[in-house]
């Protein structure tokens, strides 16, 4: 078997990737799997620390939506992206196309599909969030299956052959990290105290770190809780913790990034981060309590979309733009993390909405489409 695994560019996008590439290594130990995704993405980035994916990178990148003239170069970017994509299938020969979205899964899922009319190729996609991106409602119309993490996706691929809704998958560790004294030690915490991780997603959010750093004096007279706050940047993480120190405060623990998600979401009683997709996934397989925070330049403002649909079934508290100029993050964090109701009830209706087995059911999608290959 030999799976090809294709998008990136933002851990939303990468992390469900990785998790069903991890998921075929174990169920499949003889198969070959790769990625293709962008050198500059958090692919990049992550895919060095396993040797047992292959990586191919390919220098491609998005439309520019307010600027005509700069996609042009995107064009010719996007011309570029075929060619070396030609080249990876030259090369790994894929039997299973896997797209997990963003811009560079474009090239590898369109091909596979050209091809799969004239070789034993078959392609799928899978949409994280509950509105479509641009480049999986274009690619629905050509492959063989589109999952959903959600049924309201739907709706956003009327011309798909087949729809299966799925979940969003991700990585074992969520399911399986328990909060225990060692883990609050190693991210230099108290576990005596309520544990409020912060981050802003896999490439950090400044308006969200600026909340928090703004309240720290607030933070700080607070003895019975702290944050983990993580920025997704080395150099403003490393400034935060000398102001720390300046200031001295000791309940803020800054971190640029976490590798073990799964042990920092084991430790937490409140989750505050934006909506992407993968983040909602993993707050409801942990039943996290959480305070979402929509970035509002997210494309078709998809963030918000997926933050409403957990809010109308009790699974979240949401803090948007108007909330945030009326009362500040931090104000509203306060408020969540000393009502232990209302934490447990968020919780448990997020687990309600738990999509554990995810993984499960789009592996077993896979080997039915490996068959196909076979038949």
């Amino acid at each position: 078997m030999r799976v090809l695994v294709a998008g990136g560019g933002t851990g939303g996008h990468f992390y469900p990737g990785l998790a069903i590439a991890e998921g075929l290594k174990e169920r499949y130990p003889d198969a070959e799997i790769a990625f293709v995704g962008t050198p500059t993405g958090i692919e990049g980035r992550i895919l060095p620390s396993y040797p047992w994916f292959r990586f191919y990178p390919i220098h491609i990148r998005g439309l520019y939506r307010r600027n005509r003239l700069r996609n042009l170069l995107v064009l010719v970017r996007l011309i570029f992206g075929f060619i070396e994509t030609l080249g990876v299938f030259a090369r790994f020969r894929p039997q299973i196309i896997v797209g997990v979205g963003g811009y560079s899964s474009f090239p590898p899922v369109f091909l596979g599909a050209c091809l799969g009319r004239i070789l034993p190729v078959r392609t799928m996609i899978h949409e994280q969030n509950v509105v479509a991106g641009l480049a999986n409602r274009w690619l629905s119309r050509f492959v063989d299956l589109v999952l959903v993490s959600f049924p309201q996706s739907e709706r956003s691929f009327p011309g798909a052959k087949k729809i299966v809704v799925s979940g969003n998958p991700i990585r074992e560790e969520f399911l399986h990290a328990r909060r225990s004294e060692s883990l609050y030690h190693d991210f230099g915490l108290d576990p005596r105290r309520r544990t409020i991780l912060v981050f802003g997603g896999s490439k950090g959010s400044k308006e969200i770190t600026e909340q928090i750093l703004r309240a720290r004096d607030v933070i700080a007279e607070n003895d019975r809780l702290q944050v983990l706050l993580i920025t997704g940047d080395v150099e403003t993480a490393a400034s935060i913790r000398r102001e720390m120190v300046a200031s001295a405060i000791s309940n803020v623990s800054v971190k640029a990034y976490v590798e073990s998600m799964g042990a920092a979401f084991a430790i937490a009683d409140l989750v505050v981060c934006r909506a992407g997709a993968t983040s909602l996934a993993e707050i409801t397989a942990c039943g996290k309590a959480s305070l979402l925070v929509p970035w509002g330049g997210a494309t078709g403002d998809h963030q918000r979309e997926n933050a409403c649909l957990l809010r109308a079934e009790d699974a979240c508290a949401l803090a948007d733009d108007e909330v945030l100029v009326r009362r500040g993050l931090v104000d509203l964090i306060l408020d969540l993390i000393q009502d232990e109701w209302t934490l447990a009830r968020l919780g448990r209706n997020a687990l309600r909405l738990g999509q554990r087995q995810a993984k499960v059911r789009i592996l077993n999608e896979i080997q039915g489409l490996m068959r196909e290959v076979h038949a």
